[in-house]
């Protein structure tokens, strides 16, 4: 097993708005394994997304750390599923540009449950096929965010021997 993996890919995410209200954010996200065992990952990762509507510039920042299970078994396809549980925190940032705009920030404890696939091309790379979660905000007091995450990108294996 490589002793770690480092993630970069395009990141979606539905921010809930409250209401019934929506927004759809793209960016990107980067995340650090470190495999503790061949079926145990701790992770490290980080995202930034963004949307631009009307003058209003709304920009989510995030970092959440925790365990990663994999599935690892061999199959000819060469496809792994995993599942992630991670906590941390969020930060959006509101720029309301033109005549009497304003900027603010709100900060808050955040977590990600979900999973996804990999797909192993060669022993150094693996192509992320999808990775789906549930993204739980709360920004202001007393309420929360029921929100969805979504990423793809490319896994890098470091420093591991034979598998």
């Amino acid at each position: 097993m490589p002793l770690v993996e480092l993630f970069g890919g395009y990141g979606f995410t539905r921010l809930d708005g409250g209401g019934g209200t929506w927004s759809n954010l793209n960016g990107a996200v980067g995340s650090l394994g470190w495999n503790v065992k061949p079926w145990l990952q701790i992770v490290a990762d980080t995202s930034y997304d963004f949307v631009t509507v009307s003058g209003t510039k709304t920009v989510l920042y995030g970092n959440h750390y925790g365990p990663r299970l994999f599935g690892r078994m061999r199959n000819r396809w060469g496809i792994t599923p995993f599942v992630e549980g991670l906590v941390g925190g969020s930060r959006a940032d509101i720029t309301v540009s033109g005549t009497g705009g304003y900027s603010t920030s709100y900060s808050s404890i955040s977590y990600k449950v979900g999973g996804g696939l990999d797909l192993k091309p060669s022993r150094h790379f693996e192509i992320r096929l999808i990775d789906i979660d549930y993204y739980r905000t709360s920004f202001g007091t007393n309420v929360h965010q029921n929100n969805y995450w979504a990423s793809a990108g490319i896994v890098i294996r470091l420093f591991g021997g034979s598998e």
